[in-house]
């Protein structure tokens, strides 16, 4: 995965009103914490933010973080959070985390789905994406871009899990149990429908309607009185 880079600054203590004003004039609040250090706030360029999360395939990426008059350097950091508007979507709030290139992180990769299903193509199924985003414990330098599995031998009824997924990449350690569904083929909601329950009883017969029956006796008694 590529690691992007984002600069900062660092800000006031936090609070409400503060980080209002910053938002007015383009900036996100953001803080920095992990390492047994103690946390900083930080406040980044919301344009900067934007195109770095556009160009992301997760919001949990790996970022270079550099802050304005520190005397650090670049910090290897992971997003832990990102906080959204929920109206407008634009972000609120950034987490980052302080890591290492020599330990491992929990993260989420998302998963491709590769491929037009059979049961889709030939049997007018319906292809379900299960999750999206599986996590995996790997150091940073290390973490994939994505997982791409192949859905096309799938037929309406069949599925793919996470275990699918573990067998593909068997070098990569995955924290997500086994049986989470990946993607999964149904039928499409008419014919769902049409096809019976195992094991259900046949529908009765429907009645025909109070005024359908009167009709039909008084039609019947007319032509036998017209006959006499």
């Amino acid at each position: 995965m590529k690691h992007m880079n984002l600069k900062s600054r660092m800000r006031e203590a936090d609070g409400k009103k503060l980080a209002s004003r910053l938002r007015r004039t383009g900036e996100v609040p953001a803080i920095l914490y992990g390492h047994k250090r103690e946390p900083i706030n930080l406040s980044v360029g919301q344009k900067d933010l934007w195109h770095i999360l556009h160009a992301a395939t997760s919001e949990h990426m790996i970022l270079n973080l550099d802050i304005e008059g520190a005397d650090e350097g670049t910090i290897l950091t992971l997003v832990r959070d990102v906080q959204h508007h929920p109206v407008t979507g634009n972000v609120l709030h950034l987490d980052l985390l302080r890591i290492s290139i020599d330990e491992k992180l929990h993260i989420g990769v998302p998963v491709e789905l590769a491929g037009i299903p059979a049961g889709v193509k030939d049997q007018g199924g319906v292809l379900d994406h299960g999750v999206r985003e599986v996590i995996i414990d790997v150091k940073p330098m290390e973490i994939p871009e994505k997982l791409s599995i192949d859905v096309s031998a799938l037929m309406i009824g069949q599925s793919l899990h996470v275990s699918d997924l573990i067998a593909l990449y068997p070098d990569l350690d995955f924290v997500d149990d086994g049986h989470v569904t990946i993607a999964h083929v149904s039928a499409p909601k008419k014919l769902e429908a049409l096809v019976p329950e195992p094991g259900a009883a046949p529908e009765a017969a429907v009645a025909p309607e109070e005024g359908e029956e009167a009709e039909g006796e008084e039609a019947e008694g007319g032509e036998e009185k017209k006959e006499k």
